[in-house]
């Protein structure tokens, strides 16, 4: 009966305690947390410690400063392996094999390349298909930010598992 009572104490606590956070609790394992997904594509692909020194609404409140060591190792390390390619996930925005299927792609690769200049877009014709795939994501819950993100512009988007571009830091 102790043990009750003090397992009841303990969930009152850790509910006053986590009352501040979103946050979920199963009855035999710890409290796990809900973060919402979300992606800002006009910020992919860009290095944060430059953003952050860019003059603008948040210029003055953070300074990160990073020891040139570390930034010439992480480009070299970018370099030496920029030939690699690895398993990945990319999004297909669009897949046809219609008359007009490569005028099509064309159109929407260019598309895709104005409104999201820092997402690398690849067109590809495996016979009779034409493919306009977009990203280099490592992990499929990337790849979905992504393509939840393009489902207004992009209705048919889906994730494809394929091999990807090393990333770039």
């Amino acid at each position: 009966m102790k043990r009750l009572i003090i397992a009841a104490m303990l969930l009152i606590c850790a509910d006053y305690a986590f009352a501040q956070y979103d946050y979920e609790m199963r009855i035999d394992t710890i409290p796990s947390f809900r973060q919402s997904l979300e992606i800002d594509t006009l910020l992919m692909g860009r290095n944060i410690y430059d953003l952050l020194n860019e003059k603008g609404i948040i210029s003055g409140r953070v300074k990160i400063t990073q020891s040139g060591t570390l930034t010439k190792a992480m480009r070299q390390h970018s370099t030496d392996n920029a030939s690699k390619r690895i398993n990945g996930y990319r999004v297909r925005i669009y897949f046809d094999n219609s008359q007009n299927a490569r005028y099509q792609s064309e159109r929407i690769l260019e598309r895709f390349a104005e409104e999201y200049p820092n997402i690398r877009v690849y067109r590809s014709h495996v016979s009779p298909y034409f493919k306009v795939t977009v990203g280099d994501f490592r992990t499929r819950g990337d790849a979905y930010m992504l393509a939840d993100k393009l489902k207004s512009s992009y209705p048919a988007a889906f994730i494809v598992k394929e091999t990807i571009n090393y990333p770039s830091f």
